[in-house]
């Protein structure tokens, strides 16, 4: 999917789970992956895919007071990477040393992990 304002690629499905397109959702269950794992996924993918940066993936925010804090219908079933502490995904913006930032779609906040730690992964590329 690319966002006319960014010009960013994004895909719309959490690694692990596939896109499908007559359904108009993803499907499959999304990997929690550790940081080095996400950045393996994305080189696996090829042709440009990497892990965004914080501000890349900060553009992908919606303000809503209800449900996900990413447009679902752009993302659907975001809420399936809610592994109980919600919907965390990775950016590769290192917050301090040792630390990088992530964002949490379900309530919109940003908070920072050691890279070891499980969450979910979008890729992105450029046009």
């Amino acid at each position: 999917m690319t966002d006319q304002t960014s010009g960013l690629v994004w895909q719309r499905c959490a690694i692990g789970m596939e896109w499908a397109a007559r359904e108009s959702r993803c499907i499959g269950e999304p990997e929690g992956l550790d940081l080095n794992a996400a950045y393996d996924a994305a080189a696996n993918a090829g042709d440009g895919w990497r892990v965004p940066t914080g501000a890349e993936l900060e553009t992908l925010l919606f303000d809503t007071c209800e449900g996900p804090k990413i447009d679902s219908t752009a993302f659907p079933n975001i809420s399936s990477s809610d592994f109980g502490d919600g919907a965390n995904f990775w950016t590769s913006t290192e917050a301090m040393p040792g630390m990088f930032y992530y964002f949490e779609f379900m309530h919109g906040y940003v908070d920072m992990h050691s890279p070891g730690f499980t969450l979910s992964a979008l890729l992105v590329r450029d046009q």
